[in-house]
Parts: structure tokens; C-alpha cells; sequence
């Protein structure tokens, strides 16, 4: 296991590292996709499920208004789509799903995420349906936890799930107990999962002091459970 030193973390977008036991931690979330490319590749290919439990959506598609780019992205090999992210201009923050459907990764995306956005909710239909990928938004963690998973399992976490606070460096963050429940809930999808992907989400997890502190509960139980798993 590799051990993770919680309080010299601090906001790094090129910070992406693998704690072992197939569990990946990063700042900017964009990374998930990179990291899910190397597990795919490694996997011999296939597709997946994904479960993602997110304050946001992440669900922004930045590829459908230029079709020469989508088709860039749909032809790059690992080292192409790591500059994809490197550059920050066409998969960002909030915009790392929809690419991974649109190259074909997952079979169903399952979301519990609590922007409310009506207008833009997870990834869109006209990809979906492009791609044969189904969609589950779930409204409790409960409902998360007892998922119907379809294949090989990515459990993908962001910290500021644990931020109410819509001014997000303005942390207003829930209770511990709340914390560690919620983690209770979902630990059969954190233990069963191929994958785990977890992202600190520096300046929206609230203050640094925040985002490690959230870390600090989450990181060894995550870790804890892989290992006995």
C-alpha cells in the first residue's frame, strides 16, 4: 500500500498517482480518464460500468461542436490523449466522461451527484445513444450501493461531494459521521470494483484544510478495504 503523506497535498493539476490495489489518486479530476485508459488497455479492452459520486455531473462534452477533434479523439492512443488533458482545453475538470463514452468505454453510467442542474444532467442522450450507453441517475446512496452492475466496475469518487457549500473554497462540509456513513454505504461497490479513482478537487472541496482533511477519512478506509477485499 502506498502510503499517502495527507498534509503536504495541496492543489497540483499534473498530480495523478497510483496508491496500489488498483486505487488512483489525483487533484484535477480530468485525469480519471487517462487513468481509466490504462486500466482498459491493460484489461485487453472491453467495456465497463461507471459509478460516480460527484457534488458535479462532469458530463460537459467539449468534442461535439468540432467534428475533426472528435475524430482526433476517437483515434489517439494513450499518448495523444494524455496531451488531450495536458492541454486542458478539450477535456477539463468538468468535461472527462462523455470523451470515455464516446470512445466506447462504458455499457452504463450510474451518477449520484448533487448539482441539480435540470438543464444539464450527466451526459447527454445523443452521445448515449450513439454509443449504446444507459444511464442511471440515483438519488440516494442507498440506491447507488445496490446498483445493477453490467460489467467490470470503475468506482469513480470526487472529495467535493463532501462540500455543500456552492462557493466551493468556502467549505461547509458535511459531518464526519455523515462522511464515514456515506462511505459505509458504498463500501460493497468500493470493494468490488476493478478500479478506483478518487480526485481531491482542490479550490471546490472547500479550503485546503478542508480537502485534507476529507482526505484523511477517506484515503486509509478506501485503502484499508481494498486490501482486505
Amino acid at each position: 500500500m502506498t502510503d499517502v503523506d495527507v498534509e503536504s497535498l495541496k492543489r497540483d493539476d499534473d498530480y495523478c498517482v497510483d496508491l496500489e490495489q488498483s486505487v488512483w489518486l489525483m487533484d484535477n479530476h480530468k485525469w480519471a480518464l487517462y487513468v481509466w485508459e490504462i486500466f482498459r488497455q491493460q484489461a485487453g479492452g472491453g467495456r465497463f460500468t461507471l459509478a460516480h459520486a460527484d457534488y458535479h455531473w462532469d458530463g460537459g462534452d467539449d468534442f461535439h461542436c468540432d467534428a475533426e477533434k472528435e475524430r482526433e479523439l476517437l483515434a489517439a492512443d494513450l499518448q495523444r490523449l494524455r496531451a488531450f488533458i495536458e492541454e486542458d482545453e478539450w477535456i477539463r475538470y468538468d468535461s472527462f466522461i462523455a470523451p470515455a463514452v464516446a470512445r466506447g468505454m462504458f455499457d452504463t453510467l450510474h451518477f449520484y451527484c448533487l448539482q441539480g442542474d435540470e438543464w444539464d444532467v450527466a451526459v447527454g442522450e445523443e452521445l448515449r445513444k450513439l454509443t449504446g450507453t444507459d444511464q442511471v441517475i440515483h438519488e440516494t446512496p442507498e440506491s447507488l450501493a445496490s446498483m445493477k452492475i453490467t460489467s467490470p466496475l470503475i468506482f469513480d469518487l470526487c472529495l467535493d461531494l463532501f462540500n455543500r457549500s456552492d462557493q466551493f473554497q468556502e467549505g461547509d462540509l458535511w459531518a464526519d459521521e455523515e462522511v464515514l456513513g456515506f462511505l459505509d454505504t458504498v463500501r460493497p461497490l468500493i470493494t468490488t470494483a476493478s478500479l478506483v479513482t478518487i480526485s481531491l478537487s482542490f479550490d471546490c472541496s472547500g479550503t485546503a484544510a478542508d480537502t485534507r482533511h476529507l482526505a484523511s477519512l477517506v484515503l486509509p478506509r478506501i485503502q484499508a478495504w481494498r486490501i482486505a477485499a
